[in-house]
């Protein structure tokens, strides 16, 4: 599962000079589909994330929607946000700070038998993820990373 992961971590080290480089051709945001098991694959993502907090401003820059639709959902839910705090709270500043735009995939939520008021707030459920991917990338002019 570290594959996945790595990925990711490695897509999200090209951003800085993307963003950075913006010109008129380029797109106006990124968005992540991301699927990972555990809190600490999770913490990886974040972690770059919020390392990027450094090297933008979002008001002047683009956006990274970092859309969840596996088991990672869990990490948020109610009841196991306690034990998950650190990765819940840095996900909450991350979003709160306009660094990521956090979404929840409901087709997944239902899978994994989670509620919608068992996520929290910050995160924007989304009816599908494939087509929420598809719909920022056709109509918010995001690229898939």
């Amino acid at each position: 599962m570290a594959r996945p992961v790595l990925a990711l971590a490695c897509c999200l080290l090209l951003i800085p000079s993307a963003l950075l480089a913006k010109g008129d051709n380029e797109p106006s945001g990124y968005v992540f589909s991301v699927t990972v098991e555990s809190a600490e694959q999770l913490n990886v993502v974040l972690t770059r994330a919020e390392d990027l907090r450094e090297l933008f401003d979002p008001e002047q820059h683009s956006k990274i929607a970092v859309v969840l639709h596996g088991n990672e959902l869990r990490l948020f839910q109610k009841g196991q946000a306690s034990l998950n705090r650190s990765v819940v709270e840095r996900a909450r500043m991350l979003d709160q700070d306009n660094i990521i735009d956090i979404k929840a995939c409901q087709t997944m939520m239902r899978t994994l038998q989670i509620e919608q008021e068992e996520l929290p707030s910050f995160i924007e459920q989304v009816p599908f993820a494939p087509a929420e991917v598809r719909r920022l990338q056709k109509e918010e002019g995001f690229t898939r990373r």
